[in-house]
């Protein structure tokens, strides 16, 4: 009995390679999945952002400067380049008046956004 359950059988490389291969497919799709989320993260964050400072610009009908400094320093935070907020208000406007944040950029240097807001122009 013992000889029996000692005994060797041949192995067979097909099995654990198969397994291998399922393996390593599945830890691409995660990695490409935690990417996704990432850059859905952050492009969620940049919205808020947008947001956030839309709200100061309807509260002070303008985004100063100090304000800009900000943002952009937040926007860097983030891992955003290429910043870009032409379209944006920065000057005064009057009562009632639309003001608009406008952010384009890069997200990790790779993926091209562009985030526009405006006010609800309240009369």
């Amino acid at each position: 009995m013992r000889k029996i359950l000692l005994k060797k059988s041949d192995g067979n490389i097909g099995d654990l390679m198969s397994l291998a291969i399922f393996i390593l497919t599945m830890l691409s799709v995660l990695i490409c999945f935690f990417e996704c989320v990432g850059l859905m993260r952050v492009r969620e964050d940049v919205s808020q952002l947008a947001r956030k400072y839309t709200l100061t610009a309807e509260t002070e009908g303008f985004i100063s400067g100090d304000e800009k400094a900000s943002l952009i320093r937040e926007l860097q935070d983030l891992g955003i380049s290429d910043i870009d907020l032409s379209g944006t208000t920065f000057d005064r406007v009057g009562f009632g008046n639309i003001v608009t944040v406008k952010i384009s950029g890069k997200i990790k240097g790779r993926y091209n956004f562009s985030e526009m807001r405006a006010s609800t122009a309240k009369y």
